[in-house]
């Protein structure tokens, strides 16, 4: 038997830990441990942000568009009394 650390969001389960190579389709346990209203535990969401490529596009050269941007913007902000 092996016990695997996951996090279930209301419509699948995520695997916190890595899953053991397939060799042929077999059963699992799903136990739910806490009530779902209760938050996640922050290494809960730290190891789920560590596997998720959601944030990868920070790593693209093309998302840096912003970054010209900002400065100039930040600027003009500063020139202007910095208020909307």
């Amino acid at each position: 038997m092996l016990a695997i650390q996951g996090i279930y969001d209301g419509a699948s389960i995520i695997a916190l830990e890595a899953l053991p190579p397939a060799q042929k389709r077999c059963k699992v346990i799903i136990t739910f441990l806490e009530d779902s209203s209760e938050a996640l535990e922050i290494e809960e969401l730290r190891a789920f942000s560590e596997q998720s490529d959601a944030f990868d596009f920070w790593h693209d050269e093309r998302e840096d568009l912003y970054q010209d941007f900002l400065p100039q913007y930040l600027a003009s902000r500063q020139q202007h009394g910095g208020t909307e």
